[in-house]
């Protein structure tokens, strides 16, 4: 199984993933423009595209969906309280292309999918485990929540790979200029977690199986990708683990596409 970001942060997010002969993406939250220049980076076009699951409808994931639903012959994927909302109300998906999901494990052809519920303040969100078929390497997406409780944990087990927010730096956060009702929301419950809530998740996960952390979604105002990538390295170092062998940690980007990860069968 094959997973490339393409884009994280607050301006879009979006990564693609590919087993077989099934690719598909995890949100769409740049213009279409944009997903087929960074997918033609990696030598796949828009029209190779099987589907699109979505995890919530805040814009920087959901941008390109309303065209891509009328341009392309291409599934989505989402959650039912979100697809039965008034958000998706003017996008035309082609008939049959809605596929409206629940919390329940499903396939999108060779590629396994089990959904979980986050805490995040939209309709319905959820994070996202794929397993491609005959690969036991599974991995995992959890880029916009607020709290991390034990349907999370119980969710991500396992995961050899994991897409990790590590959203903000809890000083430059609130030492910075957001209004401070912007502030309190971020640190909420159904907000973002910053580098120590995601480092704590990624600590229990590690003793689990998961040997490689993405940290994702990283704030440009509240957090820098040096002060996320130190905090997890300088933790794994001092529990006298080696980086780059016992445990990986690598960064996604918001203006350009991350690394090229391959699970393969075990």
């Amino acid at each position: 199984m094959r997973i490339v970001n393409l884009a994280s942060g607050s301006k879009g997010n979006a990564t693609f993933v590919e087993h077989e002969n099934t690719k598909l993406l995890i949100d769409a939250g740049i213009s279409e423009k944009e997903l087929a220049k960074r997918l033609g980076d990696i030598g796949k076009e828009l029209s190779e595209i099987d589907a699109v699951l979505i995890t919530h409808e805040h814009t920087d994931h959901v941008k390109a969906v309303k065209t891509l639903a009328k341009k392309y012959d291409i599934n989505f994927y989402i959650e039912t309280g979100l697809a039965d909302s008034e958000f998706f109300k003017d996008v035309c998906f082609k008939d049959g292309k809605l596929h409206k999901i629940l919390l329940d494990k499903f396939n999108i052809e060779n590629i396994e999918v089990q959904p979980f519920a986050v805490s995040h303040d939209a309709i319905s969100p959820v994070g996202y485990v794929l397993n491609g078929k005959g690969c036991k390497s599974k991995v995992g997406f959890a880029t916009d929540l607020g709290i991390i409780d034990e349907n999370v944990k119980n969710a991500l087990k396992n995961a050899k790979l994991l897409f990790l927010e590590a959203n903000y730096d809890e000083n430059m956060l609130f030492a910075g200029n957001y209004p401070y009702i912007v502030k309190k929301r971020i640190a909420s419950q159904k907000g973002h977690l910053s580098n120590l809530q995601a480092l704590e998740l990624a600590d229990e996960l590690y003793n689990c199986g998961t040997k490689c952390f993405v940290l994702s979604h990283i704030s440009e105002n509240n957090n820098t990708e040096e002060k996320a990538y130190s905090c997890f390295a300088e933790h794994f170092k001092e529990k006298g683990l080696s980086l780059d062998k016992d445990v990986y940690i690598r960064l996604s980007y918001q203006n350009k596409r991350g690394n090229n990860f391959v699970l393969k069968e075990e």
